[in-house]
């Protein structure tokens, strides 16, 4: 595995760039250079990605007006982009007339973009210190206290890089129990205040520990789960146990249930959801129609009624390969949500067996490739990526036009330390000469 900075992959430091820039979007963060430049040069790729050659004018209209790129640095972008090889420049002079993308898909996009960052960009120590510090709250909150003396870095530099995350809200802070708590809303928007509790009642590793057992057995049945203390054979302690009930009974998200004649009412658990903030709500259906597929597997796998499923990795790829399964006589009840939700179809037979059939749409297709790798503990595709950006990256003017009309005047924000930061930061560099 190539590392970046402190062990860290460089393919996960690039995807926490991508993350701050998110957040940040249309702010300026004082401290930051490298970051930035990183994390746009992510979210254009991704919306370029598999497109024929775009005219220029029209990639830097929507680069601008619809994914948070300043205008002067779509230049440098692109030229970023170019000298990785996921871009061909088409050239008049020094004008860029048209652009061809040749973006590689899935962890390749990563590790492209993750050389250069490692080789070429060379960010400071200041940058590397906040990657670190967002990567680190991306597995858990943590108290303030117990992650700075975890890293070990210098505490000004510490609490700089707090200070300007909250700003820039990639850092959330919650106090809890007298206790400074820190989130990656990211990853813990939702329940932000249970997670937080919980961390300051018990400590990091007590959510570290409960999440990485969610996230290999996802969507596994609550009632088991208080019933055996176990997560997919894993034992749980009381607090751990106390912390996914928590999430299912009090959190913002109700998690997927199925309610059949032979096993009842039950909830079926999953890792919490990816913060859509910046992602249209056409994302967050495909991800959450892929949740209701999950449970209905795990239905099957784990509270069955007459059949049980051996391998929920097999059902969910013979779906996704052939949109159906088998007749049989047995799962009527435990597809039913795929059929409100208007992903499948239950036929009935002559015989009185039910085959299920799924509705073939782009969007199903999507949230079943979403369940498959959720099953298998995979890396779920990329969220973060706007239709609407790439239907106007290929579109034509008028078509551009109209989706930007409304955002054509943008204000930015710029991100600065507090003053009484400023004057310590000031003070340091007085001492220094």
């Amino acid at each position: 595995m190539k590392t970046f900075e402190g062990g860290m992959d460089r393919k996960i430091a690039v995807a926490r760039c991508h993350e701050i820039q998110l957040a940040i979007r249309d702010k300026e963060v004082t401290k930051f250079e490298k970051i930035p430049e990183i994390g746009m040069a992510v979210q254009l790729a991704l919306h370029i990605r598999g497109l024929p050659i775009i005219e220029y004018d029209l990639l830097k209209m929507v680069a601008t007006s619809l994914i948070g790129i300043p205008r002067l640095a779509v230049d440098r972008i692109v030229n970023l982009l170019a000298e990785i090889g996921f871009v061909k420049i088409h050239s008049e002079g020094k004008s860029i007339k048209a652009v061809l993308p040749n973006v590689p898909y899935f962890e390749d996009l990563y590790d492209g973009i993750g050389e250069y960052f490692e080789n070429q960009s060379n960010p400071d120590e200041f940058e590397k210190l906040s990657l670190i510090i967002v990567d680190s709250l991306a597995g858990s909150p943590f108290n303030i206290d117990s992650l700075a003396n975890k890293l070990g870095a210098d505490r000004k530099d510490f609490d700089q890089s707090i200070e300007i995350g909250e700003k820039g809200n990639y850092i959330y802070s919650r106090r809890c129990r007298s206790k400074k708590i820190l989130l990656n809303p990211t990853y813990f928007s939702e329940n932000a205040d249970i997670f937080a509790d919980q961390v300051a009642k018990s400590g990091a590793r007590t959510v570290q520990k409960t999440l990485r057992l969610l996230e290999k057995a996802q969507g596994w049945p609550l009632s088991l789960i208080l019933k055996t203390k176990e997560i997919s054979g894993y034992s749980l302690s009381d607090d751990e146990t106390s912390l996914i009930k928590r999430l299912a009974q009090d959190g913002m998200v109700k998690p997927p249930s199925i309610i059949t004649s032979y096993s009842g009412d039950n909830s079926f658990i999953f890792t919490p959801t990816p913060n859509f903030t910046n992602i249209s709500p056409f994302k967050r259906e495909q991800y959450e129609r892929a949740l209701a597929i999950v449970s209905a597997i795990r239905q099957g796998e784990l509270l069955p009624n007459k059949y049980r499923i051996r391998s929920p990795g097999a059902v969910l790829y013979k779906l996704k390969t052939e949109l159906k399964l088998a007749p049989t006589s047995d799962y009527a009840e435990q597809y039913q949500n795929l059929q409100h939700l208007r992903i499948a179809k239950l036929v009935t037979l002559n015989n009185g067996y039910h085959q299920l059939d799924i509705i073939d749409t782009p969007e199903n297709r999507e949230s079943l490739k979403i369940a498959y790798q959720l099953v298998q503990g995979d890396k779920i595709p990329e969220l973060v990526v706007d239709n609407d950006v790439m239907k106007a990256m290929a579109g034509d003017r008028e078509y551009v036009e109209s989706l930007v009309s409304s955002k054509l005047m943008r204000e930015k924000e710029n991100i600065s330390l507090s003053e009484e930061t400023q004057n310590e930061l000031t003070q340091l560099l007085l001492e220094k000469i």
